[in-house]
């Protein structure tokens, strides 16, 4: 870290002694349901006291709606069917005093779903062991307050930069949404470089995965043979097309990924099975098998793999394990898209913001900073793919995303906001 020798422990000291200032803030935004309904959402509240929050600290904060930036709905990376009529994005900017590099920090205010199996109100937070709890806590206020946290830190330390610094929150990122972070692209607000404060645990992906959601259809005849007829159950061939997915898993698994972020990665790229759906669920008894069988399937890829060639993977493998073809007579799968595919993404290994990150890390956790490709899909690639900013990801410690229990470590939010406010000054430069 470059200027001021005595910065990196009066950042330290103010860290520690504001950890109640950064849980307030954190605790007020997950008691907000931000829950993403898909469609549409509810996260206008949070966002405007988020907006509130960040004018307080003298940032010059913009509450904007997706659907009024010119060109939204006309730049390449836009999905239909979704509605922003009350669904405000959150753009701040800190701004230097000019000849310094630009940072962005981007974060997404939504949820997912109220999962089951919550034992407590999940928008009512509490502190425990040292973790906070609650929905989004992890996934990805806490994240949020740490990029915040680090601008107030250096303000309050009197600290001047060449450079801007930028804090967005944007709407309707979890279901492949992504299109609130579209909006902020088309919208012009760029960077020189981009941290996603995503969960990773303090590691620093350089690289995210890619996912489809598609709905599988298998199709059939039903009734009873009683004169002859036949009678093909769709039912089955679902269930002959899931044990290939759970195979077809197990064989992607020991396969390595692409160099240079995901060649050493140990993680299985997961296909989950995340719905089953036949026969007359309105009819008291059913005597006779359904028409159509839909298997939900979630399936990620590594960058580089298009939508239409992971779907060709399945459908060639699956005849490979039926041992006979289409031609041969062998049920087709029908796949329709659920939500938008998700691209994986990646950033050059020469990307300048790679190392600077890798030591500040290292400087705030005491071990070598963990570098390598994300075990996820998220909408990193609407900037590495359409936007002159390329996005690194770097967020807390926690765990039970997306899960009954969701929780973020506080220490680590503590690090995150020491290594966020030192990359600040590193990358942006100090004023003099």
């Amino acid at each position: 870290m470059k200027g001021n020798e005595q910065l990196p422990a009066s950042i330290r000291r103010w860290i520690a002694s504001n950890r109640d200032r950064m849980t307030d803030l954190l605790l007020e935004l997950v008691r907000h349901d931000t829950v993403n309904r898909v469609v549409d959402g509810t996260e206008r509240e949070c966002q405007h006291t988020l907006h509130a929050r960040l004018q307080e600290l003298g940032l010059a904060s913009e509450l904007y709606s997706p659907e009024e930036v010119p060109g939204f709905r006309e730049h390449p990376a836009y999905y239909p069917g979704k509605d922003y009529g009350n669904r405000p994005n959150v753009s701040a900017v800190w701004k230097g005093k000019g000849g310094g590099r630009s940072l962005l920090f981007s974060s997404h205010i939504d949820t997912a779903a109220v999962a089951p199996g919550w034992e407590t109100d999940p928008h009512a937070p509490y502190i425990d062991s040292n973790k906070l709890y609650g929905l989004g806590a992890y996934d990805m206020k806490g994240g949020l307050v740490a990029s915040i946290m680090a601008v107030r830190c250096l303000q309050e330390l009197g600290i001047e930069l060449q450079g801007d610094v930028r804090i967005e929150s944007v709407v309707d990122e979890e279901f492949g949404g992504a299109n609130g972070t579209v909006a902020g692209r088309a919208r012009g607000d760029h960077a020189d470089a981009v941290i996603i404060p995503e969960p990773t645990n303090l590691a620093l992906y350089a690289a995210t995965r890619g996912g489809a959601l598609w709905r599988v259809t298998f199709r059939g005849t039903t009734g009873l043979s009683f004169n002859g007829e036949e009678v093909r159950n769709p039912a089955n061939d679902a269930a002959r097309f899931i044990v290939f997915l759970e195979q077809h898993e197990r064989e992607r698994a020991k396969r390595t990924g692409p160099a240079p972020w995901y060649a050493h990665s140990k993680d299985t790229l997961p296909i989950i099975v995340t719905r089953l759906e036949a026969g007359d669920m309105g009819s008291p008894l059913c005597d006779v098998g359904p028409v159509e069988c839909h298997v939900d399937i979630w399936v990620e890829c590594y960058p580089g793999v298009d939508e239409d060639g992971l779907r060709e993977e399945l459908l060639a493998g699956y005849e490979r394990f039926c041992g006979r073809s289409y031609e041969q007579g062998l049920q087709k799968p029908a796949f329709a898209r659920m939500i938008r595919f998700l691209p994986g993404s990646e950033v050059d290994p020469g990307f300048p913001l790679l190392p600077l990150l890798a030591d500040e890390i290292e400087a705030a956790t005491g071990r070598p900073a963990e570098v390598t490709g994300s075990p996820f899909a998220c909408d990193a690639f609407v900037f590495n793919a359409y936007s002159p900013s390329k996005a690194l990801i770097l967020g807390p410690s926690g765990g039970n995303a997306h899960a009954p229990g969701e929780f973020v470590e506080l220490d680590s939010l503590d690090a995150l906001t020491e290594i966020y406010a030192k990359t600040i000054v590193s990358w942006c430069g100090l004023s003099s």
